[in-house]
């Protein structure tokens, strides 16, 4: 909708405009998925469960998203990468979720829980 005007922000060279407006339509409708993936991490990274949502986001930029960028890359030229963005997105959206559902993150804890020690009563002497 607004790719033209904010393309023309950075350059006046219609080929890259075009270019970008191409990259803007495609990506900019994903951007759900990308949200998504980062809310749920975010929450159980604050939480305390960082390791799983460091996994989800290394296996969605590493295991799908590079080799996907370069497999689409060969029949699409720069089209395929473009896509290969919110595909990553998506799987890293799809186990983020999944993860979050399972409730396993909410047993991780940032700071130590609160054991209550035996009270000792002092009785002070006037």
């Amino acid at each position: 909708l607004f790719s033209y005007p904010l393309t023309r922000l950075f350059t006046s060279d219609l080929s890259v405009i075009n270019i970008s407006r191409g990259y803007l339509n495609i990506v900019s409708f994903f951007f759900v998925f990308f949200t998504t993936m980062f809310v749920n991490n975010g929450v159980m990274r604050g939480a305390g469960d960082t390791l799983i949502p460091m996994f989800i986001t290394l296996f969605s930029l590493w295991i799908v998203r590079i080799p996907l960028a370069y497999l689409l890359s060969k029949p699409y030229g720069y089209t395929g990468i473009w896509w290969a963005i919110p595909i990553a997105w998506f799987f890293g959206m799809t186990f983020s979720y999944i993860y979050y559902r399972t409730g396993r993150w909410k047993n991780k804890s940032v700071v130590k829980k609160y054991v209550p020690t035996e009270e000792i009563d002092v009785v002070a002497e006037p």
